[in-house]
């Protein structure tokens, strides 16, 4: 009987988490249509993806205007309609946590789920996209706000926040799983959804160990950032600086981490260690809500990818 409260209470927790993912794709869907319509309501033609006359530091704040009000709308129903609570957020100060062990273990099992990615998608004919930088001035900040500080905020607000606190209740186990493969989903990208789920895990592991999403903030910006510096360089750097960096990333990183909790765990550290009981990962899965999102999630990048 109690099992079987425990999975009725994760049916009804994953059944919000998946409408607000789907929620969020088509909110951001619309928002970026009706800014597109009053940019050509301004300039006949103009939209986000053909800003004509309007400068790229202007749309891509239009774009980041989009993309806070795609996010933060459907927090904000969760909050209204659900037993989610402001302090379910998690936007609190941490326990003390090891910034020196979790970053290059972070790093680690990106960049390995980077290269996996990069490997299947070639096996597979698919090519993933990289953003087209610009080489300075407002458009670049602008760009680096967009790709790196807007998502490390707002990403972990919905995802390890409102989403996980909703699952909290149903344990950690499940409140890491549900969001994260969400996350994944919501990139619409074969080799950055694989990245995606693996550091969807770790970053709704620690906050589960910390209490806090502030530090996924911090990591999620961070590995933002360096995949950003990478871009940058592949595309203005003179000689073979780009594809160093890239392989630096991927040759140091993942062994580094390895080595990190190696030697962490012969010290008594479990990563199980701290984390709240309840059902299992797969219990998500007894939503039917929620496997419909997964499936249509899944639909809709294949569709996405054959554009």
């Amino acid at each position: 009987m109690q099992k079987f409260a425990k999975t009725r209470g994760v049916k009804g927790a994953a059944s919000w988490c998946a409408l607000a993912a789907v929620g969020y794709l088509l909110a951001r869907y619309v928002l970026e249509a009706l800014v597109s319509a009053l940019m050509g309501l301004r300039v006949e033609g103009a939209t986000l993806a053909n800003p004509t006359g309007f400068s790229q530091t202007e749309a891509g704040l239009l774009s980041m205007a989009a993309a806070l009000a795609a996010i933060l709308l459907p927090i904000l129903i969760l909050l209204r309609l659900t037993r989610l609570r402001a302090e379910d957020l998690r936007l609190l100060l941490p326990a003390p946590w090891s910034p020196a062990f979790c970053l290059p273990v972070f790093l680690g099992a990106a960049n390995a789920a980077n290269l996996f990615g990069g490997l299947l998608g070639r096996l597979l004919g698919t090519q993933g996209s990289s953003p087209a930088l610009p080489a300075g001035g407002g458009e670049l900040v602008i760009s680096f706000l967009s790709l790196c500080v807007v998502p490390a905020i707002l990403e972990e607000l919905f995802f390890r926040g409102a989403l996980q606190g909703l699952m909290r209740p149903s344990g950690s186990a499940a409140a890491i799983f549900g969001p994260a493969l969400l996350f994944a989903l919501l990139h619409m990208d074969l080799a950055q959804g694989i990245t995606a789920f693996v550091c969807g895990v770790f970053l709704g592991w620690l906050t589960e160990r910390t209490g806090s999403v502030l530090p996924g903030m911090l990591l999620h910006f961070v590995n933002n950032t360096l995949a950003f510096a990478v871009v940058y360089l592949q595309l203005y750097a003179p000689g073979p600086a780009g594809l160093g960096a890239e392989l630096f990333l991927l040759l140091v990183f993942p062994p580094l981490a390895l080595w990190l909790i190696w030697h962490a765990m012969r010290q008594g550290f479990r990563f199980s260690a701290g984390l709240r009981p309840g059902v299992d990962a797969w219990d998500v899965f007894s939503s039917p809500a929620y496997t419909v999102a997964v499936l249509f999630l899944a639909a809709f990048s294949v569709y996405q990818a054959g554009l």
